[in-house]
């Protein structure tokens, strides 16, 4: 699903390098994105680092507020006619490396500003979702929000609430519009699993479960609905 927030476009307007092809200089590094192909020098122009990706996508951001700025690479991979996301978050003081990294699965993560926890933090998709995607053509994951801290992402779905409701909010108007046009019976759920799977998973990351059973028990029209948030639960 694409996302078109204002915030969200700032952010790529102020810390994209220009897509496939960028350099970008760090206190004691310069780092070049050519194509596919990473390329780090240091002061003295000697090679450091090399890592080959499939379609990468370079920016820049302090995630943890330190003054100095993580270099994040989005890498994405195409099989089987979908699209695959790979998040990489580059240590960039004293040394070059690659600190942590995110499978995303069909979703592109991006970072943004938690308003909840008043600093950066980097939205993924739950890849364990994808299984719910084989037979869509639109993607929904439910969300995965993390906080970038003494060199390593954690997971924060535990300290957010808003974040999560207010995407629910923009799926659930999805699944009425869908409904205005189809009929509310098992083989409308069928195609609805993954958004179905997307909104009931963000509710149990806010701590709403009574919210979850509720949503299910007015939008999902077929008989195994235990069996299905048995699997939900399954994959966190």
């Amino acid at each position: 699903m694409k996302r078109t927030t204002i915030l969200f476009f700032f952010l790529l307007l102020t810390v994209n390098l220009l897509g496939q092809d960028s350099t970008y200089s760090f206190d004691l590094f310069k780092v070049q994105l050519d194509k596919s192909k990473l390329e780090v020098r240091d002061e003295q122009q000697n090679i450091i680092y090399r890592k080959t990706f499939f379609n990468p996508n370079a920016e820049v951001e302090d995630l943890d507020g330190d003054g100095v700025d993580e270099y994040l690479i989005t890498d994405y991979e195409n099989k089987g006619g979908k699209t695959y996301y790979s998040l990489y978050v580059f240590n960039t003081i004293d040394s070059f490396y690659v600190a942590d990294s995110i499978n995303s699965g069909l979703m592109e993560p991006y970072p943004t500003f938690s308003q909840e926890l008043k600093g950066i933090i980097l939205v993924s998709g739950n890849s364990k979702f994808d299984v719910f995607n084989s037979d869509s053509d639109d993607v929904f994951l439910p969300l995965n929000c993390w906080k970038y801290e003494n060199g390593q992402l954690f997971d924060v779905n535990d300290e957010l609430y808003d974040y999560y409701i207010s995407e629910n909010d923009t799926l659930i108007d999805y699944i009425d519009s869908y409904l205005e046009n189809n009929s509310s019976d098992c083989n409308t759920t069928d195609k609805l699993k993954a958004v179905l799977a997307s909104v009931y998973a963000n509710y149990l990351n806010a701590g709403e479960k009574i919210l979850a059973n509720q949503f299910l028990r007015k939008y999902y029209f077929c008989k195994d609905v235990e069996v299905f948030k048995q699997k939900i639960n399954m994959l966190f």
